[in-house]
């Protein structure tokens, strides 16, 4: 078995702050991270001297306006098969063992996944809340990013998809850190931002460029706008996205953020002429039916959204963002209340909480919904849906009022004899 070569890629710029923590955070993952590359974009010299004696490879350039180049400068540092993106707030714990088996190359293995997604846990989540999974460890030949204000892996290939591996434990695990951000700098932060992601159209207009370049920087900046509520604003770009001639999936990722956008603020009927647009365009159907049920859902129709909900698992934009099965879940939980269906609800509750281990989230609700039964059959539902929570789950109900705490007891009952069955996800 061939070992994997892992470079982590770390983009700098004048808001860094401890970058000390991070470089120490990965080289705890010697030898498997063989190299540390730190590109800065707009970054102090001190900074990136300070990252030389570290033992990083340092390169310097463009991109501070444009997150995408930044990266894929990064990368093209690395002398690795494959490349680890990681942020300089960011910390990262990982099993190296499992990680090198995952990236290896195999005797007779014919192919091998493009990426590799991972947890990210934002600054100040709480400890039960979901955890968002991105496609950041990726191989350099495969996959490079694009979008200069939403970066997002794409195919290297054009034409090609990208295989995206999710591991059945986690293997890595990336937290950031710092205080929660002020509202007035973090607008002041979108703002800047804004103002590169228009320098970028207008510099594309005035070399005539447009098609997928065009659309993608009109895309991204709609998002920003959407960040600072100026939706009036991100709506005009996604409009003129939609309008504009370019390949098919870009396509596709204006005509999803604006049906999205237009499901938010009510404006049903245009949401759904949008959605039949990418229907009758070839795009993918699991998506399309998430935002149809989120529609629904706006429009107080429960029982329709729920319908749609119990066919899907987890869905993925033409963009590459991943709506994963506890997002789902929770809907089709509500939705399944909302009509009186409280089995359906429950045994959503139950592998939420057992199966991706939301207790401090979910736990209270699954008091709700079990009532008044046995605190025994509860734990017996727990563990008859799988999943590595048991221990968590238990101490989270423990601290919730009666029955959580005979509910835990019971779970951890070693007289008791339990055969979990396997982890189901949906």
């Amino acid at each position: 078995m061939t070992p994997p070569s892992l470079a982590a890629c770390v983009v700098v710029t004048d808001e860094v702050h401890d970058l000390h923590a991070c470089l120490a955070s990965l080289q705890q993952l010697h030898p498997l991270v063989s190299q540390i590359c730190v590109y800065g974009a707009g970054a102090p010299e001190r900074v990136l001297e300070f990252a030389r004696q570290a033992g990083a490879v340092v390169g310097a350039g463009p991109g501070e306006g444009d997150i995408s180049l930044a990266r894929n400068e990064a990368a093209a540092l690395a002398g690795t098969s494959w490349v680890f993106i990681v942020e300089p707030h960011e910390r990262v714990s990982a099993d190296p063992g499992r990680l090198r088996r995952l990236l290896a190359i195999g005797p007779g293995m014919l192919a091998q996944p493009d990426c590799l997604s991972i947890q990210v846990r934002p600054a100040g989540a709480d400890e039960g809340a979901p955890v968002a999974r991105q496609a950041r460890i990726y191989r350099a030949g495969a996959a490079r990013y694009d979008g200069a204000a939403e970066p997002q892996l794409v195919p290297v290939s054009p034409g090609r998809k990208l295989t995206i591996l999710t591991p059945a434990r986690e293997v890595v695990a990336v937290t950031a850190t710092g205080a929660q951000a002020d509202p007035v700098a973090e607008r002041a932060r979108m703002r800047r931002r804004i103002e590169r992601a228009s320098a970028t159209i207008a510099a594309l207009e005035a070399g005539g460029a447009g098609g997928d370049d065009l659309v993608t920087a009109l895309v991204d900046r709609a998002r920003l706008y959407a960040r600072i509520d100026e939706d009036n604003l991100a709506l005009a770009d996604l409009t003129r996205a939609r309008a504009t001639r370019c390949t098919q999936r870009y396509r596709w990722r204006a005509r999803e953020d604006l049906a999205l956008l237009l499901i938010r603020h009510g404006h049903f009927a245009g949401a759904e002429t949008v959605l039949g647009e990418l229907e009758r365009d070839g795009a993918d159907a699991g998506y399309a039916s998430w935002l149809r049920a989120l529609s629904a859902a706006a429009q107080g129709q429960a029982r329709a959204a729920l319908e749609t909900l119990r066919e899907l698992g987890e869905v993925r934009a033409s963009g590459g963002e991943l709506v994963g099965a506890p997002a789902i879940l929770n809907e089709r939980m509500v939705m399944a209340a909302r009509v009186g269906e409280f089995g359906e609800a429950l045994d959503c509750c139950v592998r939420l909480v057992a199966v991706h281990g939301l207790s401090r989230r979910y736990g209270r609700m699954l008091l709700k919904l079990w009532g008044p039964r046995s605190p025994q059959g509860l734990a017996d539902r727990l563990v008859e849906a799988g999943g590595p929570h048991q221990v968590a789950v238990a101490d989270t109900l423990r601290m919730l009022p009666e029955p959580g705490p005979a509910v835990a007891e019971s779970l951890l009952d070693p007289v008791r004899e339990r055969k979990p069955l396997a982890v189901r996800v949906m």
